[in-house]
């Protein structure tokens, strides 16, 4: 029908209009004020959408669009409009009619409810126009609903993922994490300045993404005013480039060099992170030539988030990720035994971890691997294995007496352990494995019978070891805390005025010294 040409003489219409305008009304008050009657608009969507696009009357627009808005909560009704495909007009309004955004915006969350409408909002540009609502917008409420309509859009279980990988084409991914938990958080998060190991976000950032999306916006209201069925699509290789995050590492949504700066940030998806950082370590350390830098990078996080939340841990057995760590301790890489070694270190710690690396057939074969490949592990190494032996699991004493780990151990003992940092520091832990094994109920004896028949054994079961291991930074002592785990502190600049022997045993009580 004429009336509904976009481009429309408002002074030749005038009666026309007018009348239009008044049933448009009556239309809304009979709906408004009878619930039940919207059904009676099934069939006549098309037209009525159509309203939308007569942009020279704007109370005729405003008057359709709450016809449309109180629709909405019949759900014949919003079926009868996802199977029209008249979406476009509506999304016209969002760029015409800046007065009713706010109900234009209301009016899609509840169409969205529907996937068909989503996925019919999404091909026809609906993400471009709101966010320039979220990103442009003037007005707080509209900037907010069009987040919150993101958040409806993402959670849709068949269109949804399609929707937040659009997104993040746009925006770091923590921002629709934001959207999801508040709207109104997530605005005032869009204005702020941050650098934190999930966001790094500027006003340079901020301005850039507005001139992006205002620019797409405005090129697709032009295409689609002329074509109201035109779809909206972005370049396979599109996405915003930040000068600020360039260079960075990340993995999971997190900043490597930021979270190993603030290890005790609060992550909003750790297990995530979690799952995303492990798969990522296991799938470096198995690379025949890793990059350095890369790896220490990623070891170095994995410590830190074990360090400053221990009981993510427990996740480690589930992701079948220990027997390859253990595997990469014999790679020939220089870098990847001790990045192994590391790893199994802070997660011998965790009863569950240790469970699994029970588990594992070969896991303490690997371990004698890395101490040869890499002497400067042995402590690590070493205090692994007593924390592992103590949690009183016989599958690991079996296999430390399948690969002869205790007559290793004892010629450790023997030697001078050069490679270590501090000697005396991984005997004692030596000495602390070996006693947990004989503790055990089934091969504890065996191990025994080995300690019994060594000559390097008595010079060491009756001393006293925990003088050799502080919590204090000591010169040449082993050292730990929350900040290094799995580190040793650097030892004095003349080591070799320091004996790699523990003192002598002492046979008389001394100030209740044994």
């Amino acid at each position: 029908m004429a009336l509904t040409a976009s481009e429309l003489d408002a002074k030749a219409n005038k009666e026309r209009l007018r009348q239009a305008v008044m049933a448009l009304e009556a239309l809304r008050n009979v709906i408004k004020n009878n619930p039940g009657t919207e059904a009676q608009c099934i069939g006549h969507f098309k037209m009525i959408f159509s309203l939308l696009r007569i942009t020279g009357a704007t109370t005729l627009q405003q008057y359709a669009l709450e016809v449309i808005s109180g629709v909405t909560s019949n759900k014949n009704c919003v079926n009868s409009i996802a199977d029209s495909e008249i979406l476009g007009f509506l999304l016209l309004t969002l760029h015409t009619l800046t007065s009713s955004q706010l109900l234009t915006v209301d009016t899609l969350h509840a169409l969205c409810s529907n996937t068909k409408i989503v996925k019919e909002a999404m091909y026809k540009g609906a993400l471009i126009y709101l966010m320039d609502l979220f990103c442009n917008g003037m007005n707080p409420t509209v900037r907010e609903r069009s987040a919150e309509l993101f958040a409806k859009m993402m959670s849709d279980k068949l269109i949804g993922p399609h929707v937040k990988i659009i997104l993040s084409k746009f925006l770091p991914p923590i921002f629709m994490d934001a959207m999801r938990d508040s709207a109104e958080a997530c605005v005032h998060m869009f204005e702020a300045t941050h650098e934190n190991p999930e966001l790094i976000w500027n006003d340079e950032a901020r301005e850039k993404v507005c001139g992006v999306v205002k620019e797409l916006k405005d090129r697709h209201y032009h295409n689609q005013r002329e074509n109201l069925d035109i779809q909206w699509k972005l370049p396979d290789d599109f996405t915003v480039k930040f000068n600020e995050a360039e260079g960075e590492l990340t993995i999971g949504g997190v900043y490597l060099r930021l979270f190993i700066q603030q290890p005790a940030w609060v992550l909003r998806n750790p297990k995530e992170f979690l799952h995303a950082l492990l798969e990522k370590f296991v799938e470096t350390v198995n690379k025949t030539s890793p990059d350095s830098q890369y790896l220490e990078t990623i070891t170095q996080a994995v410590l830190c988030l074990f360090t400053a939340q221990p009981t993510l841990a427990d996740q480690i057995p589930g992701l079948g990720h220990i027997p390859a760590i253990f595997k990469s301790m014999g790679s020939s890489n220089n870098g990847v035994p001790k990045s192994a070694v590391q790893v199994i270190h802070v997660l011998s710690d965790n009863e569950i971890c240790v469970r699994s690396m029970a588990a594992t057939n070969d896991g303490i074969s690997y371990m004698i691997k890395a101490m040869e490949s890499r002497p400067d592990v042995a402590n690590l190494v070493c205090e692994a294995l007593y924390k592992m032996f103590e949690k009183n699991h016989t599958e690991l004493v079996a296999q430390a007496v399948k690969f002869d780990l205790v007559k290793y151990l004892l010629n450790l003992l023997d030697g001078k352990l050069e490679g270590s940092e501090n000697p005396a520091a991984t005997k004692a832990q030596i000495v602390k494995a070996l006693k947990a094994m004989t503790r055990d109920l089934t091969h504890g004896e065996e191990v025994n019978k080995i300690l019994e028949a060594s000559s390097i054994w008595a010079s060491y079961r009756d001393q006293k070891h925990d003088l050799f291991i502080s919590d204090r930074p000591i010169a040449g002592y082993l050292t730990g805390s929350m900040g290094a785990a799995g580190y040793l502190t650097m030892g004095p600049n003349n080591p070799s005025n320091i004996t790699s022997k523990p003192p002598p045993v002492e046979h008389k009580t001394t100030n209740g010294a044994t």
